[in-house]
């Protein structure tokens, strides 16, 4: 018969181990849904110019969401440039700058965590 110590000791080599099975199992993870806001939603630049997309990153409770990687992608950057990527700030903003590179109209795609709004740059020459 072994001895309450022995049995002790078992015990909590077995709950530890069931404790790290189950801590590596593949749980679903839990997407909260992110509202991007962006402004202005259409935006005019000239060529060699440069504007500002601001974004605004907020959870389901209209609360910010801090230091969230956000991407930006101009779908012709023959048309205009964007900064490709920032952080958001303690209140959830950031900033993306947009260069007119020549004439015609491309969107702007904001997107976080599988989210994403759409801006559109329309070129004028001076």
């Amino acid at each position: 018969m072994k001895s309450f110590c022995q049995r002790y000791a078992s015990f909590c080599l077995t709950a530890l181990l069931v404790f790290l099975i189950a801590s590596c199992a593949p749980y679903p993870r839990y997407e909260e849904k992110i509202n991007i806001i962006v402004s202005p939603r259409k935006l005019s630049v000239h060529s060699g110019s440069e504007d500002k997309i601001h974004v605004q990153l907020l959870d389901n409770q209209g609360g910010p969401l801090f230091g969230m990687k956000v991407r930006a992608k101009s779908t012709s950057p023959a048309v205009a440039t964007v900064t490709q990527e920032a952080l958001t700030d303690a209140g959830g903003r950031t900033t993306f700058t947009v260069k007119g590179i020549s004439p015609g109209t491309t969107n702007i795609i904001i997107s976080a965590n599988g989210y994403s709004a759409v801006v559109e740059v329309v070129f004028i020459e001076h």
